[in-house]
């Protein structure tokens, strides 16, 4: 555990945790999109009326945490630094980061595909 997190509020880890456990269900249906291909249009909707808030919520919380956290860390200014920050002081990777890194993914994916086709 480094110096920070002895320093960073109760309160904040706390959150923290509980938003890790939150992004769990997001990572799983972020990584298993392919499923979600399998389910007819109408179950398709209702899932993504169903996860849509959830993902919302997260997304809102993410905003307060990285908030809470440049007050711990006035340093850093810019919200990339506060996000590599997070990342790399508690293994918290956010949902925004998360779903970049997957659709470079997808993308990086795709165009071999295409190459390989050709």
């Amino acid at each position: 555990m480094s110096i920070n997190h002895r320093h960073a509020p109760r309160d904040f880890l706390e959150a923290l945790e509980s938003l890790k456990q939150a992004r769990l269900a997001t990572h799983a249906f972020m990584t298993h999109d392919h499923l979600f291909r399998g389910l007819t249009e109408a179950e398709q909707n209702s899932l993504q009326n169903s996860i849509t808030p959830f993902f919302n919520a997260i997304f809102e919380i993410e905003d307060r945490i990285l908030s809470w956290y440049r007050d711990i860390h006035p340093e850093l200014i810019h919200d990339d630094d506060l996000i590599e920050s997070i990342e790399e002081e508690f293994g918290y990777e956010t949902l925004l980061s998360e779903k970049a890194k997957l659709d470079l993914e997808k993308i990086l994916k795709e165009n071999t595909e295409e190459t390989t086709q050709i």
